[in-house]
């Protein structure tokens, strides 16, 4: 890369290092209904009442439960009835995605464009994960294989907040829109990794943002297979901030070693679109 770029990197990663640029993972009341979740006497009634504390949140447990994807036979009209459904783990997946996505904005035209993409993107990775694993018999893995997926390109969403931030500083930082993707290619990788590991997050959660991208897979780690799978099925169908709609799934070495079939990487694909069009 040349100078320029190799100059601008150095600045990059002192504002990505900055306090003031520390990215919050939950509101007040996700917090709360975390505290909640491990206290083994907590009822399902203590938990609806937390929920019901963000109307925002409530109404999202609500659209969720009655979702094609989460559908029964009878229309969720309660917190409560939510939570029976979708069970407590499911709700908390729920409440961190909506948490996540409040950051996703920003009032720079040019990063809340990729910014909006790069949201649609760590969601459908989150749900299409979970689903995959469920649909290939690692249903144990799934629930943290909503996590993994939203969480696998976080390094992107602080590169942009870091853009954004010194394009208010200092008026002069202007970035073509290939350079821009590209310091995200090159960079989120490693930025991701501090930033989760600096959050104190699960290891396996570490783990798939810093391995997402590696050339050899590890055969043995479904969860961090599945996140790839869905990362490329994504950049063929799906929103992605480096879109290839050359790639053939069916041939990904991640596809052969889970042994997925053709039928469900294009189920997958359906699933894809249907997130997109319910988040539109």
């Amino acid at each position: 890369m040349e100078q320029k770029g190799s100059s601008l990197l150095d600045e990059v990663e002192k504002y990505a290092a900055s306090e003031t640029l520390n990215l919050p993972i939950f509101p007040g009341v996700a917090r709360e209904l975390y505290a909640k979740i491990a206290d083994e006497n907590c009822s399902v009634t203590d938990i609806a009442a937390t929920i019901a504390k963000d109307q925002a949140m409530a109404g999202q447990m609500l659209k969720l439960a009655n979702s094609a994807f989460f559908a029964g036979l009878n229309k969720v009209r309660t917190v409560k009835e939510s939570i029976m459904r979708l069970g407590v783990r499911q709700v908390y997946n729920c409440l961190v995605a909506g948490s996540q996505k409040n950051l996703y904005v920003s009032r720079d035209p040019v990063i809340a464009k990729h910014l909006g993409v790069l949201w649609q993107h760590a969601l459908v990775t989150a749900r299409g994960t979970q689903w995959l694993l469920r649909k290939t018999g690692y249903s144990q893995e799934a629930d943290e294989g909503f996590l993994a997926g939203l969480f696998h390109d976080i390094g992107k969403l602080l590169l942009l907040k870091v853009f954004e931030t010194m394009r208010a500083e200092r008026k002069e930082v202007s970035l073509s829109e290939s350079f821009l993707l590209e310091i995200l290619d090159f960079m989120h990788v490693e930025q991701g990794y501090a930033l989760t590991t600096g959050w104190s997050m699960p290891e396996v959660y570490c783990e798939v943002v810093k391995r997402h991208h590696e050339e050899e897979i590890d055969g043995a780690d479904p969860l961090l297979m599945a996140v790839r799978i869905v990362d490329r099925v994504c950049a063929k169908s799906g929103p992605s901030l480096k879109p290839d709609p050359a790639i053939s799934p069916a041939i990904l070495p991640e596809v052969m070693a889970m042994s997925v079939k053709e039928i469900v990487l294009a189920e997958l694909e359906v699933l894809i679109e249907d997130t997109v069009e319910q988040e539109g």
